[in-house]
């Protein structure tokens, strides 16, 4: 809703309710844009750490820590499962303390938990340090979405979201250059010292964070139950099967490359060459599919056209095989590759767009917590899930990848109208109730 002037109304019949009572009219778009360069700068910075710590993390534990690899793999995925417990209590707090400070309380805890692999040499140690980062990465997650929605205007939402992945994808690039020197080297002080930097990058997010205004949180009139988005079922179930489409990542870091070496006659080097196609067109291109999403029907259509394209793109892989010659072999992985990247473009804007769109007034932090605990999930098991199916299977196994893209965007249309009607006629919760 806008006043006179242009400015947004501060009735309470607006779509953010007292989020919109507690801005001033008066300067709020240069409040935005100064929000909005911190937001992406504390977005960039926290990218620079992950790249330097995912792109090292598997050599530094085994290598340096001495981890038996497989006690690492067992450790890391048990610990990354039970660190999405994490994130629906991060979603209540999100509603009840208010964004801004359960973001920057979670990348605190980030910067300390990410420390503790410096002392990790063995599975119990590694189990608990990995679910505590993964508990607090996974609940960051969706806390900045619910961050970003209630602190800007509707239509900028998920432009800002875009262009935070955009940041996200060039910034990770150079921590993963940082890593590979840290890879190069023969002592373990860089190994340490990268551990450190990484935790540094959280305290120094946090530290823009907290620059921030205050967003309010929902008042105990009007906070719903902390079950709220787990309640509403048709929610649930779409971000559920949206967040199959995840499998693409696992797809591109795991899958391709085993692929590759194992069933084409394609070079090897084209994995690696993959990612850094793939990461520098999401940056060029992100912000504007983005746009598609903006309306719930756009998203719908989004997922659609995500999942037709990332089964393309299984079944273009599956092809890849047949070639006898590199050059033909690797031709179609590349055309492959272009498919997976319109997937992933339209996936995002999707998840963004239906996440959004379907939150119910005053639980946006657990609505999130759903998106990015249904999400996490399927990141947790997509290594596993896509080498055997690839590896195990071949052909076979790529067509039942190709078949889990297509029709895991199929209950999304039927189920929008129920979800978004149980989000806007959900009951008042009393109090602080629980």
């Amino acid at each position: 809703m806008r006043a006179a002037g242009g400015h947004r109304s501060a009735a309470p019949r607006d779509r953010k309710g007292w989020q919109e009572v507690s801005r001033s009219c008066a300067g709020e778009a240069g409040e935005d844009r100064l929000a909005v360069r911190r937001l992406l700068l504390s977005e960039g910075v926290t990218a620079l750490g992950d790249g330097l710590w995912f792109s090292m993390w598997a050599v530094y534990l085994t290598a340096v820590q001495g981890v038996p690899a497989a006690t690492m793999g067992l450790a890391m995925g048990l610990g990354g499962g039970i660190g999405l417990l994490a994130a629906l209590p991060a979603g209540t707090l999100t509603d009840r303390l208010g964004a801004r400070e359960t973001l920057l309380a979670v990348t605190v805890a980030r910067a300390v938990f990410s420390l503790a692999f410096l002392v990790t040499h063995a599975f119990w140690s590694l189990l608990v340090a990995a679910a505590l980062f993964t508990s607090m990465q996974t609940a960051a997650k969706g806390t900045k979405v619910a961050l970003v929605h209630l602190m800007l205007p509707e239509r900028d939402c998920l432009p800002v979201l875009a262009r935070a992945r955009v940041v996200q994808h060039v910034l990770y690039a150079a921590g993963a250059g940082a890593a590979a020197w840290v890879l190069s080297r023969q002592s373990a002080a860089p190994y340490h010292g990268a551990v450190v930097v990484n935790s540094l990058t959280f305290a120094v997010s946090a530290a823009i964070l907290a620059r921030l205004r205050h967003v309010p949180p929902v008042p105990a009139a009007q906070r719903p139950l902390s079950t709220e988005a787990l309640r509403n079922v048709p929610f649930t179930a779409i971000m559920s099967s949206t967040a199959l489409m995840a499998l693409c990542w696992a797809l591109l870091s795991s899958g391709l490359p085993l692929w590759l070496k194992e069933d084409t006659a394609a070079p090897v080097w084209i994995a690696p060459l993959s990612v850094l196609v793939s990461s520098l067109l999401i940056a060029l291109f992100q912000v504007r599919v983005t746009r598609t999403g903006q309306r719930l029907s756009g998203a719908v259509r989004s997922a659609r056209r995500a999942g037709v394209a990332l089964a393309g793109c299984c079944l273009v892989f599956a092809v890849a095989a047949w070639p006898a010659g590199p050059v033909v072999a690797g031709v179609v992985v590349l055309v492959g590759l272009g498919l997976h990247v319109v997937g992933e473009l339209y996936y995002v804007a999707a998840r963004w767009g239906l996440s959004v769109k379907l939150m119910a007034h005053g639980a946006q932090g657990q609505y999130q917590a759903v998106a990015a605990t249904t999400e996490g999930a399927v990141v947790a098991i997509g290594p596993a899930l896509v080498t055997t199916l690839v590896i195990g299977h071949d052909a076979a196994g790529w067509g039942v990848l190709a078949l889990v893209f297509l029709t895991c965007s199929l209950p999304v249309a039927p189920l929008c109208r129920p979800a978004l009607r149980r989000a806007t006629a959900r009951p008042v919760g009393k109090g602080s109730a629980v």
